[in-house]
Formats: structure tokens, sequence, C-alpha cells
């Protein structure tokens, strides 16, 4: 198969195939190329120790000349005394592909401090392992443990669909798997327990790893640029613009040193390069190069009210729709819900939900739910239904096949009017008593109540809409 970008040398051009397949819609990822990769892993030096388990007990306090001195010691090489005791290590090294930690400080002063998520472990056996975390400081101590939910090999399994499995976090599609290996942490030597869970300032770096990948999936991109310098091409022109909007997306600028190199470039071939479409490249790099605002600043809200009432209802306008309630639930909720996703295919494309969320919310309403109410939502679904008339069983039904145990549990619906709320509220109150899925639903006027709110920045208001909303469906059940 021919490729357009330049191989990245660090894994042999893996990365960069993967990231030429997602532009052609192949999310599927050789297990070649993951193999390629484990190997750069291994060149690099990355796997380091992993904590399996931490009991730091707080029975046996020591003054502070003692603190000093062991600290002394420690600083100059010596081991902890009591480390061996207090950590328990997996039996092999590894990195931690995906951390999905969040803090909540909750119980009425049962902790002192309690954190629970989920963390995806790469190891240096080729295992890579998805496992769920707890971990909590109470008067008795720091206490940490990791459980095993799923698993896949390097080297021994067949890939598969991730899409349906908690592994999707890991290795769900190319996009994730890049987006994960260019944060990759480099390896410190751990002399406090709690270092294995939270990285002070000091340590928290990103690895020479990690630093190689992105500065790879920029040379390829700046080789690409002087090439289309030279001699234009629409396919590889429309792939620049992709590759150049992913890379922003995950935030990866360039080096000095790439720019620099597309100046003398510039110098050497000044006769034979069409000068418009060199600045038209060189326009994209600036882009890419400069600070971006916050995503929030780039959403009109008051221009999304002003379109949605544009939008006709019907098969003809669904697409329109669909991006218009997407960009505006990006913006709505940019805090709490991130790495948003359309048309997210699943069960190996016989399923496709409209828009998926990761829940990232430590504060508002998505995590209170998760908290509070045990409700598993590590991703949000939502449909979005452009009818002229109110949402019946099977657009419900539809919602509901999209939730699972691994995937999440609560789900919103988002329609243009809804003429018999109370009729749709007992549909959503059966699924919640009989299946424990949990599913609110919006109209028109709802998505402009909360756009209305989001333009005021009233983030309180957004809080207590959903609330209210949430009320209704739990409330007399």
């Amino acid at each position: 198969m021919q490729y357009i970008l330049q191989p990245d040398v660090l894994t042999n051009g893996a990365i960069t195939r993967i990231l030429e397949n997602t532009w052609k819609n192949n999310f599927e990822i050789n297990p070649k190329d993951l193999v390629k990769i484990h190997e750069a892993l291994l060149e690099s030096h990355v796997f380091d120790e992993i904590a399996e388990s931490i009991y730091f007990p707080m029975d046996n306090p020591m003054g502070t000349e003692e603190k000093l001195l062991d600290g002394l010691k420690i600083a100059m090489g010596a081991a902890p005394n009591n480390k061996n005791n207090q950590v328990r290590l997996f039996d092999k090294p590894g990195i931690i592909l995906k951390d999905g930690i969040y803090g909540a400080a909750f119980g009425k002063y049962q902790y002192i401090y309690r954190c629970k998520g989920m963390r995806i472990y790469w190891f240096s056996t080729g295992e890579i392992e998805y496992h769920t975390v707890n971990a909590t400081i109470d008067e008795n101590g720091f206490s940490y443990y990791s459980e095993n939910l799923d698993g896949w090999n390097v080297f021994n399994d067949e890939i598969e669909d991730f899409s349906s499995s908690p592994m999707e976090e890991g290795l769900g599609n190319g996009k994730i798997l890049i987006s994960n290996l260019i944060g990759i942490k480099a390896s410190f030597s751990r002399d406090y327990a709690l270092e294995y869970l939270l990285l002070p300032p000091d340590v928290e770096k990103i690895s020479t790893f990690s630093i190689q990948v992105r500065e790879e999936i920029w040379n390829s991109v700046i080789e690409l640029m002087k090439e289309l310098a030279l001699n234009s091409n629409e396919e590889k022109n429309d792939f620049l613009k992709y590759v150049l909007d992913y890379i922003d997306s995950i935030n990866i600028p360039p080096a000095a040193y790439h720019i620099i190199s597309l100046f003398d470039f510039y110098r050497e071939n000044q006769s034979s390069i069409n000068q418009n479409e060199f600045l038209k490249l060189f326009s994209l790099i600036r882009e890419q190069s400069q600070p971006t605002p916050d995503q929030i600043a780039k959403v009109d809200f008051n221009g999304l009210i002003h379109k949605l009432d544009t939008i006709e209802a019907g098969h003809d306008s669904a697409n329109q729709y669909h991006d218009l309630i997407f960009e505006g639930l990006n913006g709505i909720f940019h805090q709490s819900l991130k790495r948003g996703k359309k048309e997210v295919n699943q069960h190996e494309g016989r399923k496709r939900i409209d828009i998926v969320f990761d829940n990232f919310d430590t504060e508002g309403f998505f995590g209170h739910i998760r908290d509070r109410h045990k409700i598993f939502c590590p991703k949000i679904f939502i449909e979005c239904k452009n009818y002229s008339k109110d949402p019946k069983n099977p657009e419900i039904d539809q919602l509901i096949g999209r939730l699972g145990e691994t995937t999440g549990k609560f789900g919103i619906l988002v329609c243009r009017k809804i003429d018999d709320i109370e009729l749709l509220l007992k549909r959503c109150k059966d699924t919640m008593n009989r299946d424990r899925k949990y599913i609110l639903f919006f109209d028109d006027n709802d998505i402009k109540t909360l756009l209305t709110l989001k333009s005021d920045m009233n983030e309180e208001g957004i809080i207590n809409y959903l609330f209210d909303k949430w009320d209704r469906l739990v409330l007399d059940s």
C-alpha cells in the first residue's frame, strides 16, 4: 500500500501508517505496527516499576530528626527501609498508557482524600491491561489498589474491535492510541508512596519516547509540506489539513527547528517553488505554532441559538442538526466532558452512536451522579433525532441498546420538540426501573436555555438546570 507520509524513524513507520490509516477511515490497528511500537518502547527504556497495591500505615509516627535522617540516606542512594513492605509492584515493568484517575473528597469526613478511576498499563512483556484503581488517605494511612478488568497481548492475541470494551480507552483506534503515546511520563525515583498515584510538578515530565513521537510526526509533516511546495496535489493537500487539524487537537506544536527547516528549504529552492502555494502552506503551520485560546472562546452560543431556529426538522437536515448539537454540547460542557466524537461505531460497526463524550467531571452534574448516585458513566452517550414528532419507544430502545456494563449506563436523547413530556418521562422512568439505565431528554428549548446560560457564563445555572431534569427522572419513581 502506498503511503503519503514519510515513515517515522522511531517505530519504523508504524506511527505514520496508523495516522494515515485514520484519514482513510481505517481505524483498525495492524498488530505488526503495535509490535513495532512495543519494540520502540523497549529501546527507549521507558518501562518502569508500577505499583499494583500500596498500604502505608500511620501507626509508627517518626520524629522530625528521624525523618530528616532517613531523607538524607535516601538522597545518597539508599533504598527506603520500609518500601518493600509497603509497595507491591507488578511482576514486570510497564508504563501508564492512559491515566483516568479522578479525585473526590467525599463521604462525610470518612476520608482525608479519596480517588478512583482507571488506568491502562502497557507492560514490557507485551500485555496491555485495563485496571480500575482506588486510593484513600484516612487516619490509618494511605491505601492504593488496582483490579484487572480487561487485557490484550501485543504478541499473542488477535486484533479485535475494542470499541465496545474497556480497552477502547487505550487502543480504540489509531487516533486514541497516538494521543496516548504522546503523553507517556518520564520515569523517576519514587521516594514517597503517594507518587505512584500523583506526580509532583518537579517530576511530571514527558518521556523522551513521547517527545520523539511528537517530533517524528512533525518531521513527516514538514517533509510533506516541502513536497507540496514543489508539486501541489489535491489529495495530499486534503491529507495535510487533516493531519494538522488532528495534531492541533492533541496539542502538538512544532518545534522551532521545524519552522527554521521550512525557511531553509524556501531559501534553497526559491526558483522551483510555487510562491503562492508555499505561503498557503506556511500560513497553516503558523496557526499550529501560535498559542491557541481556550476552545470555549471559539463557540458563538448566540449564533448557535439563531442557527437552531433555521434548521428544519426532517431527514434532509439531520446532519446539520447533528453538527450543531455536537458543537453546542461540546462548548456547554467543555470543562467536564472531553474527547467528544461523532458517529462512533459500536459492536463491530453494527451500531453507531451519534455523539460520545468521556466523563472527566469532578464537581458538576456528571461527577455527582457518578460519585453520589453510583451511576456507572465513564462515557456519556447522546442520540440526536431531528424529528418533527415526539420520540417514541423505538428511539428510547435505540439509546438503551447503546448503554451497557462496560461503556456506561447514562445517556441523553436530544430532539426538536416534545408535546407529551409526561409520556416520554414515563418511558424513561420505566427504563430506569427495569434496566437501571438512565436517560435524560432535551428539546430545542432546553438546548437554547443551556446555550444562553453558557453564554452568560452561568455555570451554576447549568448545573441546577440539569439537576431539575434529573430530579424529575429519579423522584417518585
